[in-house]
């Protein structure tokens, strides 16, 4: 969808007062004009594990229903401070199920909206091939070799809690504290292993979907389960529910899939 930009004078014309600051928060999510209408744009803010699955399903959308989708992403705990501060959000999907319980316990989601859509998983990934990250799993971290392992910041990302929670199953904790960098979220530590900033990382096993380099399971029983849940927030349109109900749709499901997300019955 192309949206052409208008003689700022002309405009400033005739938005006075209250649409002038309507138009100001649309900028800031990169809309250039408030003549695209809710009727036909849901902005969703999305976890960053699940950036690149909803870019498809958002597309798939749009095709199928003429309705555009404008992705958010960031930390789970990012965003959902940007919601309690009012950021013009209609659609969260979380990394979690707390933070949209939240929300809904706060009376800022619309009601019998939150569901769950996914479980995510953990995995150790590594771009080098000397580690033997297949054959020693997480214990592969303590190779003197790897100076520098990627997480989420686990204060603010659940794939990030997930990581200190497996590290400290392994008993290897303490012993990796001084060698962990943290990401703003999960995309950003798979982003450190990519670039050779961080040796190896404990990222969503979605991150890695043809990201080529050395995958090896975390077992699941070393983290809490990753329950991902979306929800409808307060002042969305009826579009937002109509979106949520297409992540149980068969094309929805076979993206989830696609990534290694686990799917709901």
């Amino acid at each position: 969808m192309i949206v052409r930009r208008q003689d700022a004078k002309a405009q400033t014309n005739r938005m006075p007062g209250l649409k002038i600051i309507f138009c100001a928060l649309l900028a800031m999510l990169g809309l250039q004009s408030a003549e695209v209408a809710a009727s036909d744009m849901l902005t969703v803010a999305v976890a960053a594990n699940f950036y690149r699955p909803m870019q498809e399903i958002a597309a798939t959308y749009r095709k199928q229903t003429g309705t555009n989708v404008r992705l958010v992403s960031g930390s789970t705990g990012q965003l959902y401070a940007q919601i309690i501060q009012g950021a013009p959000y209609q659609v969260f999907f979380a990394a979690d199920a707390r933070r949209p319980e939240l929300l809904e316990s706060q009376g800022l989601t619309q009601p019998g909206s939150r569901f769950t859509y996914a479980t995510g998983s953990l995995v150790l990934w590594s771009m080098r091939e000397d580690l033997g990250l297949k054959e020693r799993g997480i214990k592969s971290l303590l190779d003197t070799r790897v100076k520098r392992i990627a997480i989420a910041n686990p204060n603010t990302a659940p794939y990030g809690r997930a990581a200190m929670q497996a590290l400290k199953a392994a008993g290897m904790d303490r012993a990796m504290r001084t060698k962990l960098v943290f990401g703003e979220n999960v995309g950003q530590a798979f982003l450190f292993v990519r670039s050779g900033n961080a040796d190896a990382g404990l990222v969503a096993a979605s991150s890695t979907y043809q990201a080529g380099g050395k995958v090896a399971a975390v077992p699941p029983d070393s983290y809490d389960p990753i329950v991902q849940q979306a929800v409808a927030l307060r002042h969305a349109p009826e579009a937002a529910q109509k979106f949520t109900a297409f992540l149980s749709s068969p094309a929805a499901r076979k993206v989830l899939r696609k990534y290694g997300y686990g799917v709901p019955q």
